[in-house]
């Protein structure tokens, strides 16, 4: 029951937007928990066992912390429940979802075959146990109290919405509008209809249009060349992002219903003039997590301090401050590497942009002399427009490595970028054959186009979409019927068409 599925589109919203409202405002949020158990029972069956042991042990673990602290003030039990609390959560996900990787690596390295044992995995696991750990970390720092009711604290880890593809939301961000009960209105209805119906536009209109011929291009492994890895490569990027922005747009849109603000997850990320500013950028709520929660506790840490005590007057502040980006940034690019699955192209690409952020501190002194030697504003268009570029670059070979069955066939793409087959007939011929029609292709550009001319618009005005309900009567129609018509006219469904998996609901 994908969230662009009819089933929960036309079903099962519909039945919950009617029940929420029927019930006593005190009541509402029991509603929202039982849909949300409801919708976890019906994709993942019984193993929504694992996420209430999960449940458990974190409301257990941040009770513990809160008694002990006001009974006792002693710290140093507090942080031994907190670490147990953490290690048994994490540990839940990684017997579930990591063993057979993992025995896979040691058998190689071996050289002994282990029998390998098929363990189901529930929706959205990584998703739940990253916000149960933030909730316990915050717990044990203070900076919010222990939620008393462990239905409460249930729905905030298992909100059906953002259950399978994030976001990864903080208590203190949420809890309060969860709970609250405040009615549907018909401004709710309409910011939450047309946050859905843009999500479903990217969605149809590009990402499972597109889909097909990438399932081509890396599951056949042929010998492609030139300008089709280059077109294959940009349109990887741009598929990744309408899917996984677009089914965040239906998230949010759901949340907002029913009067729940959830953070934004992406902010215009090919605006970016940097890797830094492009992971600012996109799975905000993934990045902010590991900022929040290893980079920051890493940088505060004794080794970091005592490394910046000891180099700075030996080896001078701009080497220092790279050690010490690297060794906060390294934990946290494994980790989002490692979370994303049990691939080994999914820890590389963490590496990836470990090793891009690294250099870009470490080169950033030398790129401003060259643009000041040079007589160029580092603000001007010349510089912004290289940095755009270079970003795009990186981007896009960021989301081959991410895409790619394996490393081997991502070096293979790479080199053959630089080999023949490099005209535009050439180009359209191999995506001919691999399944893009023409008139796909047409629909699927313009529709890129509008997509991210309404982007330069948000960039410039954020309340935008928001602000489509107060358009005068004839302009806010028009715009709900362009959706609608367009959606239906010309999206991707029926026989022809496999709609794109959830891919994060795998992570």
């Amino acid at each position: 029951m994908a969230y662009n599925t009819n089933v929960y589109l036309v079903i099962f919203l519909p039945i919950v937007i009617v029940i929420y409202q029927l019930c006593p405002k005190r009541y509402r949020w029991i509603t929202l928990l039982i849909s949300s158990v409801t919708f976890f029972v019906l994709i993942s069956k019984w193993l929504i066992l694992w996420a209430l042991l999960t449940v458990a042990v974190t409301y257990t673990s941040a009770r513990i912390i809160e008694y002990v602290r006001n009974t006792t003030n002693k710290y140093s039990i507090c942080k031994c429940i907190m670490l147990i609390g953490i290690l048994i959560d994490v540990a839940i996900l990684a017997v579930l979802k990591y063993s057979n990787f993992a025995f896979g690596i040691i058998g190689k390295i071996s050289g002994n075959d282990f029998d390998i044992v098929s363990l189901a995995v529930p929706i959205g696991i990584s998703f739940y146990t990253l916000q149960a750990t933030g909730y316990v970390l915050d717990v044990y720092w203070e900076k919010i109290p222990a939620e008393h009711n462990i239905m409460k604290l249930s729905l905030f880890l298992l909100f059906f919405p953002t259950l399978m593809e994030g976001p990864i939301c903080r208590f203190p961000d949420v809890a309060n509008s969860l709970y609250e009960g405040n009615p549907i209105t018909s401004k709710s209805l309409n910011l939450g209809a047309i946050r859905i119906g843009f999500g479903l536009f990217k969605r149809m209109m590009i990402a499972d249009r597109f889909n097909a011929v990438l399932d081509y291009f890396y599951g056949t492994d042929p010998n492609y060349k030139g300008i089709i890895v280059i077109a294959c490569a940009i349109i990887t990027t741009l598929q990744l992002y309408m899917e996984f922005s677009g089914t965040i747009d239906i998230v949010i849109g759901s949340a907002l219903i029913f009067n729940i603000r959830l953070p934004e997850n992406f902010r215009q990320p090919f605006m970016a003039k940097s890797a830094a500013e492009f992971w600012r950028r996109w799975h905000i709520t993934l990045g902010v997590w590991l900022k929040t929660y290893v980079f920051y506790p890493v940088t505060t840490s004794r080794l970091v301090k005592t490394w910046n005590r000891f180099a700075k007057k030996r080896i001078g502040r701009h080497f220092t401050k790279i050690v010490t980006s690297a060794i906060a940034l390294f934990p946290v690019w494994l980790i989002n590497g490692l979370w994303h699955g049990p691939k080994i192209t999914y820890i590389a690409y963490g590496m990836y942009y470990f090793v891009i952020l690294v250099l870009e501190i470490a080169f950033e002194p030398v790129g401003k002399s060259f643009w000041k030697k040079v007589r160029l504003k580092e603000d001007g268009f010349v510089v912004s427009a290289v940095r755009l570029v270079r970003t795009w670059i990186i981007i896009v070979l960021g989301e081959m490595l991410f895409r790619a069955e394996s490393i081997s066939q991502f070096i293979k793409l790479c080199a053959n970028i630089f080999t023949t087959d490099f005209g535009v007939d050439v180009m359209g011929a191999k995506l001919v054959d691999m399944g893009l029609i023409v008139q796909d292709f047409i629909v699927g550009a313009i529709s890129i186009v509008i997509v991210f001319a309404l982007d330069v618009i948000i960039e410039k005005r954020p309340d935008f979409l928001e602000s489509i309900p107060s358009l005068p009567r004839a302009a806010r129609w028009a715009i709900y019927y362009f959706v609608i018509i367009v959606i239906v006219i010309f999206g991707a469904y029926g026989d022809a068409y496999r709609s794109v998996e959830l891919i994060y609901a795998n992570f």
